[in-house]
């Protein structure tokens, strides 16, 4: 069902700007939201954004993303998955610089209770409502989908949606997003310290980047793997942010030459021996775990001043 602009212009001057947190909805833990039968249960929408406000309030954090593009003012029909909505004229939107979990191959969905809750939790939040809708860098995806950024009418946060279901645990940062990434990651590490939502299951647990056989197990998966670096070096034309004294037994995050060039050298990924590290990405066997890095955003320093860089 399509609105007519004079429709979406009445619904924008109903629709309420972001509020403050609710103060009782702070101590809701979706970790602890499961029902008897294995299913997540979702918070409704105003309590899901409240909650996720006062979780990313409760200590110094980025500043709220604030996006130059000029915004369009969209109607969502609903959630298609954890991390796309339908727009009501047709249109595919997802969430940029973020993931939900996703049933794996060879798995049936009800084996897979997160898949669902993530959904839902996108539905309850989005679903129905009037947002507005910024496009990425990267507007659109390899299967025509618009790539962007949903949130509040006149919201202060412009990636207010996924800020809020970062912080509840339902998304994960992909670290491929440059616009906000550091707001969308501050918000996910709230996520990750209190176990919340995919965070609690250990297929999707942050792994110990000195764990060799954990994350080789992990091979072609995408994960997030924290640990102390032992050691940078370089060999033909790579640059090797180790883990461990030896390959085959912990993660190496490497990174092309022309990469860390581009990226602005390690000194500028806040990158050294003894720094402890998150990073994010797909788990390759190349003697040992490896992960390759390409963005920025797929390495934070989390124990630098302030927390995650």
């Amino acid at each position: 069902m399509d609105r007519s602009s004079a429709e979406i212009r009445g619904a924008r001057a109903q629709a309420p700007a972001a509020s403050p947190c609710f103060a009782a909805a702070a101590a809701l833990n979706p970790a602890s939201t499961m029902s008897a039968r294995g299913s997540f249960v979702v918070p409704h929408a105003a309590l899901l954004l409240s909650v996720a406000i006062a979780l990313v309030a409760g200590r110094a954090t980025a500043a709220p993303c604030a996006l130059a593009v000029m915004p369009e003012t969209v109607a969502v029909e609903r959630a298609i998955d954890g991390d796309t909505v339908l727009l009501d004229d047709g249109r595919e939107v997802r969430l940029a610089g973020v993931s939900a979990p996703k049933t794996p191959l060879g798995r049936k969905p009800e084996e897979w209770p997160l898949d669902a809750a993530s959904r839902e939790a996108l539905e309850s939040a989005a679903g129905g409502q009037v947002l507005e809708l910024r496009l990425a860098s990267r507007p659109t995806d390899r299967y025509g989908r618009l790539v962007g950024f949903l949130a509040p009418i006149e919201g202060p946060d412009h990636a207010g949606m996924a800020v809020a279901l970062l912080a509840q645990g339902w998304l994960r940062t992909t670290g491929e997003e440059r616009d906000c990434g550091a707001t969308l990651r501050e918000a996910e590490g709230q996520a990750i310290a209190r176990r919340l939502g995919l965070w609690s299951e250990p297929y999707y647990e942050v792994r110990n980047a000195e764990d060799g056989a954990s994350l080789s197990s992990a091979a072609g998966r995408f994960v997030v793997a924290e640990g102390r670096v032992a050691s940078v070096r370089q060999a033909a034309g790579r640059f090797y942010v180790n883990f461990g004294a030896r390959w085959r037994d912990a993660l190496s995050a490497t990174l092309s030459e022309a990469a860390l060039r581009r990226l602005g050298g390690l000194d500028a990924l806040n990158v050294k021996a003894g720094a402890r590290l998150r990073v994010r990405g797909v788990v390759e066997l190349r003697r040992g775990p490896t992960i390759t890095v390409t963005e920025p955003g797929q390495i934070d320093r989390i124990d630098a001043p302030g927390g995650a860089r």
